[in-house]
């Protein structure tokens, strides 16, 4: 069950093209105990379950030193260095172990880099050039696959394998394409979120959407399981204050 991910709001925020927004408050959660202010600005918001406890938890990447940063429960720090400039970075469950990694995605050649330990990475080719990277379960392995959405033709494609490739056409062009595990089966749905209205839309399985309002315009959305339901729920990450919003 895998989840993050709003990686066209990274591609954003990487890009520096996020706009500021006014304070609001967000309820409490368990792994994210309210709002959590943490990161530098410049950041690019990410989130994941870094210690394998079933409930996520936040993390940031600085484009300026190529660095995670996985923040702990508690928390404590882990800085990862990894990619290159201008990569796009990724969460996911690389080898359906328990608990989360990460990667990064080169928009130059339109490839993915799982990082699965310290000395070892594993290199996927996919999608075109100007495509948005995403992650999650399509099959309900346990582990994370990789896919895109192409803006230019709003759609969805999920990389089941090295031959087979699901597409799913959903939302429009200027949409953030993200994915999570809406109602707790084990795999993974698609949505988007609409910046012009600060609106998620969660798309089931059989083809019925979910409109949530949350945030303001100019925040950052981010998925995870911040209450350890085994479902995942949305959030922002607002750019003006470096500061993360879990919903509940």
């Amino acid at each position: 069950m895998r989840r993050l991910r709003s990686l066209r709001s990274l591609v954003l925020v990487t890009l520096g093209t996020a706009i500021a927004a006014t304070l609001s408050a967000a309820p409490a959660s368990a792994n994210l105990p309210g709002n959590v202010t943490f990161g530098n600005t410049g950041d690019v918001p990410i989130a994941g379950d870094w210690n394998g406890d079933g409930g996520d938890e936040i993390g940031v990447y600085r484009p300026g030193n190529i660095t995670f940063y996985l923040r702990a429960d508690n928390g404590s720090v882990t800085p990862i260095a990894f990619g290159n400039p201008n990569d796009v970075p990724i969460t996911g469950n690389w080898n359906n172990a328990a608990g989360d990694e990460i990667g990064v995605y080169r928009p130059g050649n339109a490839t993915f880099y799982l990082r699965q330990g310290p000395s070892t990475v594993s290199s996927i080719p996919f999608g075109n050039i100007g495509d948005v990277p995403i992650t999650g379960d399509w099959n309900g392995d346990g582990g994370d696959e990789i896919g895109v959405f192409r803006p230019g033709n709003a759609t969805f494609y999920l990389r089941q394998g090295p031959s087979t490739v699901s597409s799913i056409p959903f939302g429009n062009s200027t949409d953030v394409p993200i994915t999570g595990d809406w109602n707790g089966d084990g795999d993974d749905e698609i949505g988007v979120y609409r910046p012009g209205n600060a609106t998620f839309y969660l798309r089931a399985d059989n083809g019925s959407v979910t409109p949530i309002p949350f945030g303001n315009i100019g925040d950052v959305p981010i998925i995870g399981d911040w209450n350890d339901v085994a479902a995942d729920q949305v959030g922002v990450y607002r750019p003006s204050n470096i500061t993360f919003y879990p919903r509940n």
